[in-house]
Parts: C-alpha cells; sequence; structure tokens
C-alpha cells in the first residue's frame, strides 16, 4: 500500500514537473515574440532544456515597456 502511494505521488510529480517545463518554454517564447504552440512542439521533439538554450541563444527578448 505504501509502496503504491509513493508511487503515484512519484508519477503526479513528474508530471507536474514535465508540464512546468513546458509551460515555461511556451513563456520564454511568448517574451521572444516567437510563437508558443511552434516551441512547445519542438520542445516535444528535442527536449524542452534544449529548446529553453535554444531560445535564449537565437531569440532576444522583445522590450515592451509595460514596466
Amino acid at each position: 500500500m505504501l509502496e503504491t502511494a509513493a508511487a503515484l505521488l512519484f508519477l503526479i510529480g513528474g508530471l507536474w514537473l514535465v508540464w512546468q517545463l513546458f509551460a515555461l518554454v511556451g513563456d520564454m517564447a511568448e517574451r521572444r515574440g516567437q510563437d508558443r504552440l511552434l516551441w512547445q512542439v519542438v520542445a516535444l521533439f528535442i527536449n524542452p532544456i534544449s529548446a529553453m538554450i535554444l531560445l535564449w541563444i537565437f531569440c532576444s527578448v522583445e522590450d515592451t515597456g509595460d514596466q
């Protein structure tokens, strides 16, 4: 019983972490004026960390002046 509960908690935690990584890729893409969905699909084919690195290196953050 305890092993099942621990496995379920790890599964939920892992899914939450993956969700947050893909959300971060989308947020980074939006801040750089790129298409959110396109970069999330790219992250599916490579991985979210590599997609974040590509966004960071090749796309500059757009200044919106909302501060």
